[in-house]
């Protein structure tokens, strides 16, 4: 699968990270729904949707590819929640023993889709083995994150975009909406917690604390391209009709990072709840993903969020 060369790096950045929390938002039906939209724009009718009839069920397929004999099965769970490793388990085995006395005569391939952004449990691993080991006639894997990657990105732009919703472009990034912006900053103002605010420390920012801090490449790159807007921010804030709008602002996403960071969040993880505070659940606008990528970028660089490379003193 080619990568269509109409689809700009910041674009692909911008799509990777709606394309996760479509993924973390869709479980259940929703996921199987977003997995057939997604084969269905990549294979047109060699791929089958499925879906149950009445007691007949599904017979433990959730899609079929017509050509190459694949069968489906898929499981999303709720926020990519992946605690339920039993759960997981049961679900692959007794899907798969479904499919293989029901659907045998067809199934050639059998591949568990999955929305755990994060990985998978090792002992799902050891399970694909084992049905691998004791039926040695069929090809078994699984489709998570980087999957659903590689086939969103084989599509054209206009496939992508009625997927994922449309991404800013170079020129939006050079032009900031400043009334995107103020309504982003009031809506966060009304969420920041109390009156009593802790005291700043925004120390300048360590040139290398993007790498510190291990952020995946896509957030490392947008965060980089919002500083050249996180000026208009810093403005607005000093602007602003209420002084400590900025503090508020700081301090929630300090608060909000500290409590992510105590959940053993991912740094990309981490980063993505605090993009989807900014901008809210569902699709983002152009200039919303512009306006949010500057408050970011303010926020990281002022080092309210995430951490400073601890400097070992000289001897």
């Amino acid at each position: 699968m080619q990568l269509d060369p109409g689809i700009s790096a910041q674009q692909r950045y911008w799509w990777r990270i709606a394309l996760e929390l479509r993924l973390r938002q869709s479980n259940s039906g929703a996921f199987q729904d977003f997995f057939s939209l997604v084969m269905g724009h990549l294979h047109g009718d060699d791929f089958i949707r499925v879906r149950p009839f009445g007691k007949l069920g599904d017979q433990g397929c959730d899609g079929y590819l017509h050509s190459t004999g694949q069968l489906f099965q898929c499981y999303g769970a709720l926020n990519g929640e992946t605690k339920q490793v039993a759960k997981l388990i049961n679900k692959m085995n007794d899907d798969f023993a479904t499919a293989a006395a029901k659907l045998g005569a067809i199934m050639r391939e059998w591949h568990m889709v999955h929305n755990l952004v994060d990985g998978i449990p090792v002992q799902a691993v050891a399970s694909l083995k084992a049905l691998e080991k004791e039926n040695a006639k069929i090809k078994f894997g699984f489709i998570g994150y980087e999957g659903f990657v590689e086939r969103v990105f084989s599509l054209g732009v206009e496939r992508i975009e009625s997927l994922l919703g449309p991404t800013a472009s170079e020129d939006d990034s050079k032009s900031i909406d400043i009334a995107t912006l103020r309504k982003l900053v009031n809506d966060l103002a009304t969420v920041a917690d109390g009156p009593q605010l802790e005291t700043l420390d925004l120390r300048p920012v360590p040139v290398n604390k993007l790498a510190y801090n291990n952020l995946p490449n896509h957030w490392k790159m947008l965060i980089a391209g919002g500083w050249m807007n996180a000026p208009f921010v810093e403005t607005y804030f000093e602007r602003h009709p209420d002084p400590l709008t900025g503090d508020k602002v700081a301090t929630l996403f300090r608060a909000k990072y500290e409590y992510y960071k105590a959940q053993n969040l991912t740094p990309g993880e981490i980063m993505s709840a605090l993009y989807e505070l900014v901008t809210g659940v569902g699709s983002v606008l152009p200039q919303q993903q512009v306006a949010a990528q500057a408050l970011l970028a303010y926020l990281f660089e002022n080092c309210d969020i995430f951490e400073r490379e601890t400097v070992m003193p000289t001897l």
